[in-house]
C-alpha cells in the first residue's frame, strides 16, 4: 500500500507533496479510516443480510451484526495503524498484546464517548414534538464521528503506538 500511495503522490504537484510529506501520519490515518469504514459496512451488511434470511428478530439481527462490525473493523484498524499509520514494530509478545489491547479499550472508551454524544445530542438537539428528527441526529452522529476521529488518533498516537526512541531508552 505504501508504495502505491508513495507513487501516486509522486506525480503530484510539489506543493502537494510538501503537503502529503509533513503530515503523512494524519493522511494516512485519514486513509486507515476510510478504509476502516468500508470494512465495518460490509461486515454489518453482510451478516444483517444473512440474519435476515434466518428470520432473526430485527433488535437480534442489529445488535450481532453491528458487534460483528464493530469486531472486525476494530481488528483491522488495528493492524492498519500498526503497520501504515504508525508503523510500530514490536519484538516481543507482551508488547503487542499491550498495543492490541490498548487500542481495544481505547476504542470501547471512545464507543463509550459516542454512544454519549449521541444521546445527549439526540435529546437536546434533534428531538422535536418527541420524535428523533433523522437530519438533525444524522448531524449529532457527524459532529460525534469528528470528535471521536480526533480522540482516537491522539489515543493511538500519544499512547498506544507511541513512538519508541532507542537513543534515549540507551541513555537511561
Amino acid at each position: 500500500m505504501d508504495k502505491l500511495i508513495h507513487k501516486i503522490i509522486s506525480v503530484m504537484p510539489k506543493p502537494i507533496q510538501r503537503l502529503w510529506y509533513d503530515h503523512e501520519d494524519v493522511w494516512m490515518y485519514i486513509i486507515v479510516g476510510g478504509l476502516t469504514t468500508v470494512v465495518s459496512l460490509i461486515f454489518q451488511i453482510v451478516p444483517t443480510h444473512i440474519f435476515t434470511g434466518l428470520g432473526m428478530a430485527g433488535w437480534l439481527n442489529t445488535l450481532l451484526s453491528t458487534t460483528i462490525s464493530w469486531i472486525v473493523a476494530v481488528t483491522f484498524a488495528f493492524f492498519m495503524n500498526k503497520i501504515y499509520v504508525f508503523r510500530s514494530v514490536t519484538t516481543t509478545k507482551k508488547d503487542f498484546w499491550r498495543e492490541f489491547m490498548m487500542f481495544y479499550a481505547a476504542r470501547l472508551v471512545t464507543y463509550g464517548l459516542e454512544v454519549l454524544i449521541m444521546e445527549v445530542g439526540n435529546h437536546f438537539f434533534a428531538t422535536v414534538d418527541g420524535k428523533i428528527v433523522t437530519w438533525r441526529s444524522l448531524l449529532v452522529k457527524v459532529v460525534a464521528q469528528i470528535v471521536i476521529l480526533v480522540i482516537n488518533y491522539v489515543f493511538s498516537k500519544l499512547v498506544i503506538f507511541k513512538a519508541k526512541h532507542p537513543e534515549k531508552q540507551k541513555q537511561a
